[in-house]
């Protein structure tokens, strides 16, 4: 990625991925996305694999579980070097096996067909060109490796279609802003200890815990992807097919391309009840709130 709004992002995202790395739950939730079974592969896929991190965050978690799932180098991309300093602190146990670089995802600074295994998520939408991007993200994986995308696609869902609608209120009105910028697990439960108290004083409750479970909806871990949803500028909102995708991974000559998903384990909040809905994107409630949702997608280049 390269340009001012691109460095704005980045920015952005450097702010919340750092407060990832410093909280040990949310961090190795993270790392647990990355598995072998998910990807198709079998116990061990990984193994001797030269893997790209395109767009790997301030944070590093997918490069820091590809390494620890054996792969012989993983090669870490991520715009200017701000973010080094965070990346390692994870990722510095590795030795020589973990690579830095500052680059973009539009210009990789890589010879064709360098990489066994190409990993990027959600960065695209966050470029002037998607498809260019895509298009270097094929030119480095080589004959019979794989490349993983993921990216948001259309807002036609009931979700983003809020999403999308908040995001200009965000941009636009300072107060409702302020709000969302001040949005964190402290803030939460001072606002929830307030409406239970109040709730407490004018009524008992109708069920054994109901409290405590209201409590459990919010944590640190929601509000960092809430904060990102409205926080981060980006040239594409929600506007990507499945079926272009697939073309994208056609035209670059890829085979074997699939759609994939998943039940996302380890949440602690309002989200674990969302998470019916990741594994079975195709279900009509699913289609009903996320449209077409979150797109994961692989290929193995031909």
């Amino acid at each position: 990625m390269d340009g001012a709004l691109e460095s704005n992002t980045r920015a952005v995202f450097d702010r919340y991925q750092r407060q990832q790395e410093k909280n040990e739950h949310i961090f190795s939730r993270l790392v647990s996305l990355i598995d072998e079974e998910y990807f198709g592969f079998n116990p061990g896929g990984f193994t001797g694999l030269q893997v790209l991190d395109a767009g790997c965050g301030s944070n590093a978690n997918a490069s820091y579980a590809f390494l620890e799932k054996g792969a012989a180098k993983v090669t870490s991309l991520e715009l200017g070097e701000e973010w080094m300093d965070c990346a390692a602190r994870r990722l510095s146990k590795f030795g020589p096996r973990s690579v830095l670089i500052d680059g973009s995802v539009l210009n990789l600074p890589f010879a064709d067909a360098a990489f066994d295994f190409t990993h990027c998520a959600g960065v695209l939408p966050h470029t002037a060109n998607p498809r260019k991007g895509f298009d270097e993200l094929a030119r480095v994986t080589r004959p019979g490796g794989h490349l993983f995308l993921t990216i948001m696609g259309t807002g036609n869902g009931v979700l983003y279609r809020c999403i999308n609608h908040l995001r200009e209120l965000y941009a636009s009105d300072a107060e409702f802003r302020q709000a969302i910028d001040n949005l964190d697990g402290r803030t939460a439960k001072e606002a929830i200890d307030w409406l239970l108290a109040v709730k407490g004083q004018n009524e008992s409750p109708l069920l054994e815990g109901e409290d405590g479970f209201i409590r459990s909806l919010f944590d640190d871990d929601l509000f960092v992807t809430v904060r990102d949803r409205f926080q981060a500028p980006t040239y594409h909102e929600f506007a990507f097919t499945e079926r272009q995708i697939r073309t994208w991974y056609a035209e670059n000559r890829f085979v074997d391309v699939r759609r994939v998903s998943r039940y996302t384990k380890g949440l602690e909040n309002l989200r674990r009840f969302l998470a019916p809905m990741y594994l079975h994107y195709g279900h009509p409630l699913a289609r009903f709130w996320f449209g077409d949702g979150c797109i994961q997608m692989i290929g193995v280049r031909n």
